[in-house]
């Protein structure tokens, strides 16, 4: 007699997928790296950070004159406890070094004639900073992706649809890390959801790599043939990258795309070409390249390392890059770092992402991040998955003021239930402004969570 309670053939198919995934998440690209003990992996960082210090003094007016300027000198550095004595850099600082030498890259330690590709940072400010990278230092991203993709068991039975746009220096990575996989591999952009949509829809990919705006904008592609992406698609996987991916957001696609795998990608795309991923366990994103990078996690008042599972800002040291380097580089996120080694084996740090820095707002005493309002609410059906923003209108607010983009302007009936909800789930009074779908700005495939008018 059936109970009722057995799984579909789809949901049969998932399950032995994701169970096949973990077997092979412990299939290492490279062991002895990737498992490598702490402290053996922290004294590799010291004798690599002590060479890249040398090379940029050398090699980068920029960095040679910050060096002294702060008062450091690369000999001054002996092992990690000196850390803190190497001066911080950001995208401001770049920005203005490039401003008054009038060279876009002032970091630069090669002739250009060795640079195979470059990196652009949009940012929310409008102007623009850019990286630059060897054939080598490529060749180290293409390893640092393979490690990546490795953990969350990819296999020569994928069809891998990504979506990172033809010009994007990571499209011609990922092509490479495919090779090494042995995985089939469709690129695609990320400006036009009705031809992604049909790739997904006649080619079947099973594994799909994307931004969640343009997840989003997919979906609104079937709305208008009234249908819902698990009735077109065949995708079993989901790797999403652009924004903090919650449990709200799993649950959004898991229900409408019946993927029952779904992975972040978090990192820094631009600056860096350096990213991070989650395993199969998902217990945080792992940074299974801390022998080219060095990651710290650091408390932003005094500068000192952050503990496992405390919150900080996130700091990346290009270890081993010859091209244009970046030395304790904030990305301006806001993470929560976990030292111990991983149910897959696996030694390297892991981040939880809570947001950007900017994004941290003060409300009534207390912390909001974007976030944690979006995974309250997207809890109300009619604006499941709509594109917001929080407007910052002081650096202490005394209510959370909202716009978000819904085309029933006036519908005073929904404001009221969503500002109640969200009062309710929050413990703040709520301001809301409905905006018309697509007036709230996108940059680089994510709309900025906070407009800041302070």
């Amino acid at each position: 007699m059936d109970s009722g309670l057995s799984e579909s053939p789809h949901e049969e198919k998932m399950m032995v997928r994701q169970r096949e995934q973990k077997k092979r998440a412990k299939a290492f690209w490279d062991k002895n790296i990737e498992t490598l003990e702490r402290a053996k992996l922290v004294k590799l960082q010291e004798e690599r950070l002590r060479e890249q210090l040398e090379y940029v003094y050398e090699f980068s007016k920029f960095y040679k004159d910050k060096f002294i300027k702060a008062g450091f000198h690369p000999h001054d550095f002996k092992s990690m406890e000196d850390i803190q004595r190497i001066p911080k850099t950001n995208k401001d600082e770049l920005r203005q070094a490039a401003l008054e030498s009038g060279n876009p890259l002032p970091h630069l330690c090669v002739p250009k004639s060795e640079i195979s590709g470059f990196g652009i940072s949009r940012g929310t400010t409008g102007m623009s900073t850019f990286a630059a990278f060897t054939q080598g230092d490529l060749d180290l991203r293409v390893e640092c992706y393979t490690r990546s993709l490795q953990q969350i068991g990819l296999s020569s039975n994928d069809l891998f649809h990504s979506m990172m746009g033809i010009q994007s220096v990571t499209h011609f990575i990922l092509k490479e890390v495919a090779r090494n996989l042995n995985v089939k591999y469709i690129n695609d952009g990320v400006d036009n959801p009705s031809s992604s949509v049909q790739i997904g829809r006649w080619l079947k990919p099973n594994v799909l790599f994307t931004g969640v705006r343009t997840l989003l904008e997919m979906e609104k592609v079937l709305e208008a043939e009234e249908l819902l992406p698990k009735e077109v698609f065949s995708y079993e996987t989901a790797i999403l990258y652009g924004d903090v991916i919650g449990s709200h957001l799993i649950d959004h696609v898991k229900e409408r795309w019946n993927i029952r795998e779904i992975f972040s990608l978090s990192g820094s795309a631009g600056d860096l070409l350096w990213y991070n991923f989650d395993c199969p366990y998902h217990t945080g994103n792992h940074c299974l390249n801390e022998d080219m990078f060095l990651v710290e996690v650091i408390n932003s008042e005094n500068g000192h390392p952050v503990k496992s599972g405390e919150k900080g800002e996130l700091l990346v040291t290009d270890l081993c890059s010859k091209g244009a380097p970046h030395i304790r580089w904030n990305l301006e996120d806001v993470v929560i770092p976990y030292y111990e080694p991983c149910q897959c084996g696996r030694t390297h740090v892991r981040l939880n992402y809570l947001g950007r820095a900017l994004y941290e707002l003060h409300i009534k005493g207390k912390t909001i991040f974007p976030a944690e309002v979006e995974h309250f609410l997207w809890k109300i059906r009619e604006i499941e998955g709509a594109q917001f923003r929080i407007v910052k209108y002081a650096t202490e607010m005394d209510h959370l003021k909202l716009q978000i983009e819904f085309s029933q302007k006036e519908n005073k009936t929904l404001k009221r239930r969503i500002c109640q909800h969200l009062k309710e789930k929050l413990k703040l009074e709520v301001d809301i402004e409905f905006v018309g779908p697509g007036e709230l700005p996108v940059m680089d495939v994510k709309t900025p969570r906070v407009l800041d008018l302070t």
